[in-house]
C-alpha cells in the first residue's frame, strides 16, 4: 500500500537528519530539567531558605538579679538551630549582617528576606515581665495601649514579588509566632501574640511579577540574537559570500568584528522598544533618564555576548536550519538558567570581591540580567551595577575570543575554501 512506502521515506528522511531529531528529542528534555530543578528539588524535600538578619538590640538588665541579656541574639540563634520537623536539614540559612549589605544580598537574589530586630526588643520583653509580675497586664493588648516604649515589632523586608520571598516569609512568621508562646512561659504573661511582624517591600513602588520579569523579557529577546547571527553567518557560507570576502584579504577579527555595529544597533533598538512596550502596560520605573542610558549601555554588552555565541553555533552548523536549532537549543534554556523568567536554586561556588559566586554566574547574561533589574526595576545607578558590569565585560570579551577563534579555524582558514 502507497500509504507504507510515503511512511518508511519519511521515516528515513527522519533518522537521516540525524541533527534535527537530536534537536526534537533534546530540547523538552532541558526544559525539564530546568523547571525540575527549579520547582522539583531535584529529590531533596526540604531546603534551607536564605535570610539575612540585622540585630540592633542592645540587650537589656533583668531586674534584680543584673544580668544583662540580649533577646535579639537568642532570637537569631533559634532560627539558626531549627530544624525541619524528623529531619537534620536546617530551616535557615542565616547571614548576620548591617541593612545596606542585605540590600545588595537581596538585590543579587543571595537572600531571600531580611528580618530586623529592633533596638528596644530585648527591654520590651523584661518590661512585660514586669507588668506581668505586677498583674498590671493580662494581654498584649494591654501591653501595648499602657507601655509606649514596647518596641517588639520585627520587620520582615524583601521583593514581595519574589517567588521565595513569600515561601521564607510564611515560614519564618509561623515560626517566630511559636517563639512567642514560648516567650509566654519564660515570663509568665499571656503573650502569645507578643512577637509582632511587619512586612516592608523594597523600592518606592510595589513590585509585581511583571517588574520582575521584564528586564528578563529583554535578555531573552537579546540572546534570541544569537540564532539569527547564526543562521546568517552560516548562510553567508553556504551562498559562497564568504569565499568571495576572502579574497579582499580580509583578515577574522575583520569580519567579526565589523558585524558588531550593525548588530549592536539592533541591540540598542530593541531594549528601548521593550522598554516603551513594558511602561506602556504597566511596569514600575523606578530610575530617570540616565538609568536608561545604562541600560542601553548594559544590553550592549549582552547584545555583543549573544552575536559571539552565534559565532560560536555558526563555526559547527553545516547550514543555516541546523545553525537556527542549534541556536534555539543553546538561547532558550540558556534564557532560563539565567533567570529570566524563574528563580533557580542557589548553586554557589564561592565569594568573588564580597559577592556570592553562583554557578550560573559564569555566563555573561547572568549579569546582563541582575544589572538590567537594578536600573530597571530598582532604580540603581552605576555603582549599584558596577560588580555586575565588570564581570558581563570579562565574560563576554572572552567568548567574543572564542569565537573569533572557532570561526576563524573553522570558516575562515585556507584550508576550507
Amino acid at each position: 500500500m502507497k500509504f507504507f512506502s510515503i511512511a518508511k521515506k519519511d521515516l528515513k528522511e527522519l533518522l537521516r537528519d540525524r541533527r534535527g531529531l537530536f534537536f526534537i528529542l533534546l530540547f523538552p528534555m532541558f526544559f525539564m530539567l530546568i523547571f525540575g530543578f527549579a520547582f522539583g528539588g531535584m529529590g531533596q524535600d526540604n531546603q534551607p531558605h536564605n535570610i539575612a538578619i540585622i540585630n540592633y538590640d542592645n540587650g537589656a538588665i533583668l531586674p534584680g538579679t543584673g544580668e544583662h541579656v540580649n533577646f535579639g541574639n537568642n532570637l537569631t540563634n533559634q532560627l539558626k538551630d531549627a530544624k525541619y520537623e524528623e529531619s537534620n536539614v536546617h530551616i535557615f540559612n542565616i547571614t548576620k549582617t548591617t541593612e545596606s549589605k542585605a540590600s545588595s544580598l537581596m538585590y543579587h537574589r543571595d537572600i531571600d528576606l531580611e528580618l530586623i530586630i529592633p533596638s528596644g526588643f530585648s527591654q520590651s520583653i523584661i518590661d512585660l515581665k514586669s507588668m506581668s509580675q505586677s498583674g498590671s497586664i493580662t494581654s498584649l493588648t494591654t501591653v501595648n495601649s499602657s507601655n509606649k516604649n514596647t518596641k517588639s515589632t520585627l520587620i520582615i523586608r524583601g521583593d514581595t514579588s519574589y517567588i521565595n520571598f513569600g515561601t521564607s516569609q510564611s515560614i519564618l512568621t509561623s515560626i517566630l509566632a511559636k517563639m512567642g508562646n514560648n516567650i509566654q512561659g519564660t515570663t509568665g504573661a499571656q503573650v502569645q501574640d507578643f512577637i509582632k511582624t511587619k512586612i516592608e517591600g523594597i523600592g518606592t513602588k510595589n513590585l509585581t511579577t511583571f517588574d520582575y520579569m521584564a528586564p528578563g523579557i529583554i535578555v531573552f529577546a537579546i540572546l534570541m540574537l544569537a540564532i539569527n547571527v547564526a543562521t546568517i553567518l552560516t548562510r553567508e557560507v553556504e551562498n559562497g559570500t564568504l569565499n568571495r570576502l576572502k579574497l579582499s584579504k580580509m583578515t577574522a577579527f575583520d569580519f567579526l568584528f565589523g558585524g558588531l555595529l550593525p548588530w549592536s544597533l539592533v541591540v540598542v533598538a530593541q531594549v528601548l522598544i521593550l522598554f516603551a512596550v513594558a511602561l506602556a502596560i504597566g511596569f514600575n520605573y523606578n530610575g530617570g533618564l540616565n538609568s536608561i542610558i545604562l541600560a542601553v549601555i548594559v544590553g550592549v554588552i549582552g547584545g555583543i555576548a549573544s552575536i559571539s555565541l552565534g559565532m560560536i553555533i555558526a563555526a559547527f552548523a553545516k547550514n543555516p536550519p541546523q545553525a537556527s536549532q542549534l541556536g534555539t537549543l543553546i538561547a532558550v534554556p540558556t534564557s532560563f538558567i539565567i533567570g529570566a523568567f524563574i528563580q533557580l536554586p542557589q548553586v554557589v561556588l564561592g565569594n568573588v570581591m564580597g559577592q556570592q559566586f553562583q554557578i550560573y554566574d559564569i555566563l555573561p547574561w547572568t549579569h546582563v540580567l541582575t544589572a538590567l533589574r537594578g536600573v530597571l526595576t530598582f532604580g540603581y545607578g552605576w555603582n549599584g551595577i558596577a560588580y555586575d558590569v565588570g564581570w558581563a565585560v570579562v565574560l563576554t570579551v572572552i567568548i567574543f575570543a572564542i569565537g573569533v577563534f572557532l570561526f576563524s579555524r573553522t570558516r575562515l582558514s585556507p584550508e576550507n575554501e
